[in-house]
């Protein structure tokens, strides 16, 4: 019995399985050459962003102060506008310091559409007092522990609260989350007086957890900015306003672990379409579009921004002992407002900014909901012209060690 060539099976084995490999790179060298070049010219790009030339990088003190040095450069190197500079002034290059006292407020609402009562669930929030700073790469704000002005027996919610909006010159967005334990669940319809706990139930075991997003587009940025408006960075220094267009995101999930939301004194006077309910999820986004002004007379800006937005809302939600149950997507309603009031000379500025957001869903099913957040504060301030005087001051303290 013969057998084949051992070496030659071997060699037709792999023969193919070679070729195919080399035909599939030989195929990619075109594409893996594009690939190359896209990476080349973003690598060229942030090189060009980070790496100056005239910044020393030889020893190893040079390397280690180079961020702060390329830091420096950016905040004292001039630049172009591509605004109005007769409208728009920016600070942006100066160093602003801000004390403000704020205010929150939150509430989830479900509204009976049998008795048209609507039962409301709301922390019991505080006063914060906090400062921030922001300057031409950063803004921080720090909000120490001091809570006051608490309203007696309303309970006691253990809190996360992060509001954040980032103002560009052309986009504004809103980003909230709220993560709240310890909530009372009451109605106005029985409440004569902020006094009155008769017809107020004090949950510990209720827990919120929300989250939004809301942007927006203003088309005239060159001679209207949202920052001048309601941050401390720009100063409008002419009135004028602008449309804007953008887009909303929300989400809510209430939970009240294994008892019902809606109990004793309350629970008689509501229909059973919002009896026995311990979970409730709702999430909503849409579009909006408004417009926002401000108006300039000497040194007092008031400013204003409406948006109106419609969009869906799905609604989940589950009731003690019973499996989840869905409401059919409904027509959400979205409100965004913002006004502010302030004195500013260029250096110290006051005033109050109030802000509110609200999702409400108008078109009856089972029962409605509506979920709101909104803010408060006072502020005082003082910007130090880091572009005018920052050098001699950087220079004295020892912060720039080279010739810029």
């Amino acid at each position: 019995m013969s057998f084949p060539n051992l070496a030659f099976v071997k060699y037709k084995t792999i023969r193919y399985p070679i070729l195919t490999i080399a035909l599939v790179c030989l195929s990619s060298i075109k594409g893996y050459a594009q690939v190359d070049s896209l990476i080349k010219a973003l690598t060229d790009t942030v090189v060009s962003k980070l790496i100056v030339d005239d910044i020393p990088k030889k020893t190893f003190k040079d390397k280690f102060m180079y961020p702060h040095r390329w830091y420096i450069r950016q905040l004292l190197k001039r630049r172009t506008s591509d605004f109005d500079t007769s409208y728009i002034m920016s600070n942006k290059r100066k160093l602003t310091l801000t004390i403000p006292i704020n205010k929150k407020y939150y509430g989830v609402n479900l509204i009976d559409p049998n008795t048209n009562r609507k039962l409301k669930i709301s922390p019991n929030n505080y006063y914060n007092i906090g400062f921030n700073f922001s300057n031409l790469l950063l803004t921080f704000a720090f909000v120490p522990p001091l809570k006051i002005g608490a309203r007696s027996g309303r309970g006691n919610t253990k809190s996360t609260d992060i509001q954040v909006t980032i103002f560009g010159k052309r986009v504004i967005t809103d980003i909230n989350y709220q993560n709240y334990r310890g909530m009372y669940v009451h109605s106005n319809d029985f409440i004569q007086n902020k006094s009155d706990n008769q017809f107020i139930d004090v949950r510990s075991d209720i827990k919120i957890i929300s989250y939004g997003v809301n942007t927006m587009f203003v088309f005239d940025h060159k001679r209207y900015s949202l920052r001048g408006a309601f941050s401390f960075t720009d100063v409008q220094r002419k009135s004028s306003g602008s449309f804007m267009a953008g887009v909303y995101h929300s989400h809510v999930d209430l939970t009240c672990n294994d008892s019902s939301l809606l109990q004793y004194p309350l629970k008689p006077y509501f229909s059973p379409a919002v009896h026995n309910i311990h979970k409730l999820s709702v999430i909503g986004a849409g579009l909006s579009a408004g417009y926002g002004y401000t108006f300039v007379r000497k040194k007092i800006l008031f400013s204003t921004a409406l948006n109106i937005g419609a969009g869906g809302q799905k609604t989940d939600f589950s009731r003690v002992g019973y499996a989840s149950e869905s409401l059919p997507v409904n027509l959400t309603l979205h409100l965004n407002a913002k006004a502010a009031v302030r004195y500013d000379n260029l250096k110290f500025f006051s005033g109050v900014l109030a802000t509110y957001d609200n999702n409400y869903t108008p078109f009856v099913i089972s029962f409605n909901s509506e979920n709101y957040i909104g803010k408060i504060v006072l502020f005082v301030g003082y910007r130090f012209n880091l572009r005018q005087n920052g050098e001699k001051i950087l220079k004295k303290m020892g912060l720039i060690d080279y010739n810029m």
